[in-house]
């Protein structure tokens, strides 16, 4: 016999869809029409950066990485896991190395 689903498994189903609209955050207009404004400025761009230039927590400022990213107007240059360097695709062919 199959099991019927209780009163109690319905509320907790209905909760965990609750909490998981709650991590679902999309970013605001404003902060990505900014966003794109000042990458032209920067030479280079890593979400702890982002996060102290726009006061947003560290997945928000990945979160707007990624969709600038998608937008064609900034290029991952170093796809490090934990912090990638990201830099705006005008700036891309004017790097130059150093070396030490």
């Amino acid at each position: 016999m199959a099991k019927k689903k209780g009163k109690g498994a319905q509320q907790k189903q209905a909760r965990s869809l609750v909490k998981q609209a709650e991590y679902d955050v999309s970013l605001a207009p404003e902060l990505l029409e900014r966003a794109r404004r000042d990458i032209k400025r920067e030479k280079y761009l890593t979400p702890f950066k982002v996060h102290q230039k726009y006061n947003v927590s560290l997945s928000t400022a990945r979160k707007l990485l990624k969709a600038l990213e998608e937008e064609g107007l900034i290029v991952k240059f170093t796809p490090n896991r934990r912090s990638p360097i990201y830099v705006p695709k005008e700036k891309l062919p004017k790097l130059t190395f150093q070396r030490i």
